[in-house]
């Protein structure tokens, strides 16, 4: 199951959390009919709800889609005032679960964020390299404040000593969309050296090309300092 419109929702008392990808075989159980039109029983339902169910396929974009209009018989009637009421309360209820689904998934990108800013560097920028956005954890390393460094180029950071041949890998690589890994030697604002591991991809848009840019880098300036090798390999 990929979809259920509100009336759907409402024949099967559930929410599309619950129904998304959820076999069909687990909603209803088929009983003769020919393959267009047939007649089901809902599995959920203690009175087994019978629907007549008219079926179709229909190819989109190289894939087939099952196409199934249930249409519900009528053992009793009911007034339209209580259909809609029921409806209504079948989107209430999809509401609510998509909320609580949102909040947890805020919560967890939260989690995430937290720990990834205090374990790296982060930034991010424009698709011309401009700064938008730093963590605590890079301006500490590159002695900027965060003001000082949002709406400059990235290159404000650059040291001298990288080859201009790893900014020309780095940016023919992420402006293809692909990831860049690279060692990169940076330089603070008070012209200390400071040494990354510097991981850095774009954010695609609708169309594919990146609109904007994260790298995540790790300090491994002690090593460096230390003479360890350091190998991406």
């Amino acid at each position: 199951m990929l979809y259920a419109n509100p009336a759907g929702l409402q024949l099967f008392n559930a929410t599309s959390v619950d129904l998304h990808h959820k076999n069909l075989s687990e909603l209803l159980a088929f009983s003769g009919g020919t393959d267009i039109e047939k007649k089901a029983y809902l599995k959920q339902d203690a009175n087994k709800q019978w629907v007549n169910v008219t079926e179709s396929n229909v190819d989109y974009e190289g894939k087939r889609f099952r196409f199934l209009l249930l249409k519900p018989v009528e053992t009793q009637s009911i007034s339209q005032e209580e259909k809609i009421k029921l409806l209504l309360k079948t989107i209430h209820k999809d509401i609510s679960k998509r909320e609580e689904e949102i909040e947890k998934l805020a919560n967890e990108i939260e989690a995430r964020t937290k720990i990834l800013n205090t374990a790296a560097i982060v930034s991010e920028t424009d698709k011309f390299g401009t700064i938008t956005f730093v963590n605590d954890t890079f301006c500490k390393l590159a002695k900027y404040s965060r003001e000082e460094l949002i709406g400059k180029p990235h290159n404000i950071v650059r040291h001298p000593d990288t080859p201009k041949a790893v900014f020309k890998e780095m940016w023919d690589t992420i402006k293809r969309g692909e990831i860049f890994q690279g060692i990169i030697k940076n330089r603070a604002k008070d012209g200390s050296p400071y040494w990354v591991i510097a991981t850095i991809g774009g954010v695609l848009d609708t169309e594919g090309k990146p609109h904007k840019y994260i790298g995540v880098r790790i300090d491994i300036t002690q090593l460096i300092e230390k003479g360890i090798e350091v190998s991406l390999s």
